[in-house]
């Protein structure tokens, strides 16, 4: 991890004001200046561990580039990615609100560059503004809103239609490659879409015999992705 000192005041202003950012859009002006003023910018490289389940909460990040992914563990030897932060979100709020230890793993998938919000800084704020803990309990009612309309979303469809709309979703430009790329498990994509491993097996072999992916270790490459716009629509009829 690097730290740039001279560089987080220019770039969190630029990435802050004035921003698309529902969140930090909403704050009362005492917020946002005070968010401007301690945020610390930080960059990481590919793989890297933020922080890791069981940890105490360090406050809160907040995506410019890069993708990073939160990853629980609810059984031996299982996974699953609960949520993926891209830039403009913000995450790790649950320990800042309730003070408990992290819930997930936060990993970098590629390269990173983030804003960071220490704990200690917002409780030092949070004691002439108490206030703020309320704002910051937004960033997860955000997340829930968004995941209660994704399980909506998967409700009811057919495997097939929700195998497009996850990739085409999450599949992300590749410096590395010509096409889109989703990085991410077969286990982890099943979880997601709440399919079977073997019938998310069977889905996947039959999108890369009509040429529409390339499979690899972990990666899926999007060779075709008007077909998947077309089924996770209407299935392709």
């Amino acid at each position: 991890m690097a730290f740039r000192p001279n560089s987080t005041a220019r770039v969190a202003r630029i990435t802050l004001a004035g921003d698309a950012d529902r969140w930090f859009a909403r704050l009362p002006q005492r917020s946002r200046d005070f968010v401007q003023a301690h945020v610390r910018l930080h960059h990481f490289a590919d793989r890297a561990r933020i922080y890791s389940a069981g940890d105490a909460g360090d406050g809160l990040y907040r995506m410019i580039d890069g993708e990073v992914r939160l990853i629980a563990y609810p059984s031996d030897g299982r996974q699953m990615v609960t949520f993926v932060a891209r830039p403009g979100q913000w995450f790790g709020e649950l320990s800042v609100v309730d003070g408990g230890p992290r819930p997930h793993d936060a990993i970098c998938q590629g390269p990173v560059s983030l804003l960071h919000l220490p704990t200690s800084a917002i409780t030092a704020h949070a004691e002439s503004d108490p206030g703020f803990i309320g704002q910051v309990a937004l960033i997860g009612c955000d997340h829930q809103r968004a995941a209660l309309a994704h399980i909506g979303s998967m409700t009811g469809r057919p495997g097939r239609e929700r195998v497009a709309g996850m990739i085409l979703a999450m599949a992300v430009p590749d410096p590395r490659a010509p096409h889109p790329v989703l990085r991410m498990s077969q286990e982890d994509l099943a979880g997601r879409v709440g399919l079977s491993r073997q019938h998310l097996g069977v889905l996947l072999s039959e999108l890369k015999d009509r040429g529409v992916l390339s499979l690899g270790y972990g990666r899926m490459e999007v060779l075709d992705p008007e077909w998947l716009a077309r089924h996770a629509r209407h299935g392709g009829g």
